[in-house]
């Protein structure tokens, strides 16, 4: 069976699209259906030549109707013709103003309503505030085989436009890679240098004491917010968290991360995880923390896994109210815009977790162990069609 999988997000430095590029050849491998053919997730950032902006469905159905040759689409078109599966990974939303979401769902619809092609569209979240982009989805998700929603936020308003039966809800496969204790970590997750990714430093971490990871938000990714200097209070709430719960080691899973973190850094002279770190090490090591802080989605899911309690800072969407619904922890999510007047908030939230003690990690690790569980339903769908492919070769 020919697999045609996209995007594959192992072209990406952040950490959780290194983590679905990891999961997903070698969940579908498992399930009987290897790789053939794959497109990285750079193309769906990108624009293209040979492809315009699709921003209505009327647009979709004609740029569809136009694709003839099979050189179209920098060779997609021949891989979906010759494939026998289009596995989508949502690999993070669908939602206004962005073109790798509409591009997305123009590659689903290609493959249901030209190619005829079985198709699954998995681990993904959504927004349709956007009558455009609603309209687009009324279209092509009655046309899947399957949709995937990662959090129940995006499944309530997704399974609007989904045929019943035909959608569920199943983990982020994050979940499926949890953190290790530390009591396994060895001698060598002590050794100095252990975590320094050049060019970045995490000198002075001995990840045997207590200590608080900080990340900072994907909210700061979105053009609006570009000039927004957010660094002088990430400096005034690690000082804070540094002083008065535990030591600090910053986090930076994305590129808008790590041009915060760096400052933060000199400022303050703390261990940094850098961008290009081993992702099972950036797991293990905020898995590990005595508390998180952070408003990014991967890696409050990476926290859970160790049974990590997570202060949460907003996202650019709902994700991080989802997480925080996901894992059912009360408490607020915290503007990272106005990250100043949150502090002693923020720290008087991560002390309390603390002294909540081990009942409290105990609850988080049962919940991420539960979620874990579910993820691997995602595969269902692939192993019937390559057993049923199986009966018929």
């Amino acid at each position: 069976m020919k697999v045609y999988f996209a995007p594959d997000t192992s072209d990406h430095p952040n950490w959780g699209c290194r983590v679905m590029g990891a999961w997903f050849p070698a969940g579908l491998a498992g399930a009987g259906a290897p790789v053939t053919f794959r497109t990285g997730s750079q193309w769906f950032y990108r624009r293209h030549p040979d492809m315009p902006n699709l921003p209505s469905l009327a647009d979709f159905r004609r740029f569809a109707a136009r694709i003839g040759s099979r050189k179209d689409l920098s060779g997609m078109a021949a891989m979906l013709e010759e494939c026998d599966l289009v596995y989508l990974n949502g690999e993070n939303f669908i939602r206004p103003g962005t073109r790798k979401g509409r591009k997305l769902l123009f590659l689903a619809y290609l493959a249901k309503a030209v190619f005829k092609k079985p198709c699954v569209l998995t681990n993904h979240s959504v927004d349709f505030s956007e009558p455009e982009l609603a309209e687009i989805a009324r279209e092509v998700y009655p046309l899947l085989d399957e949709v995937h929603f990662r959090e129940e936020a995006s499944a309530e308003e997704g399974s609007r436009y989904a045929t019943a039966g035909c959608w569920r809800l199943i983990p982020d496969v994050a979940w499926a890679i949890p953190a290790a204790p530390r009591s396994e970590w060895g001698e060598l997750a002590f050794r100095p240098g252990q975590f320094s990714a050049w060019p970045d430093s995490a000198e002075n971490f001995d990840p045997r004491n207590p200590y608080v990871t900080v990340c900072g938000s994907s909210i700061m990714s979105l053009k609006q917010h570009k000039d927004t200097d957010v660094v002088p209070a990430f400096i005034a709430l690690c000082r804070r968290l540094n002083k008065e719960v535990a030591p600090v080691v910053l986090a930076a899973p994305d590129e808008s991360d790590l041009k915060i973190m760096r400052k933060v850094q000199a400022a303050l002279k703390l261990p940094l995880l850098g961008l290009h770190l081993p992702v099972r090490q950036a797991i293990d090591v905020i898995g590990n923390a005595t508390v998180h802080v952070g408003g990014r989605w991967h890696l409050g899911i990476f926290a859970a896994t160790g049974g990590t309690p997570l202060v949460a800072l907003n996202a650019n969407n709902h994700k991080v109210h989802s997480l925080m619904r996901q894992l059912r922890m009360d408490g607020p999510v915290f503007d990272v815009l106005r990250l100043a007047d949150h502090v002693d908030d923020i720290v008087r939230l991560a002390r309390a977790h603390v002294e909540s003690g081990p009942a409290l990690r105990a609850n988080i690790l049962r919940r991420s162990q539960e979620l874990a569980a579910q993820v691997d339903q995602n595969m269902e769908f692939v192993r019937r069609l390559a057993a049923a492919r199986g009966k018929t070769a």
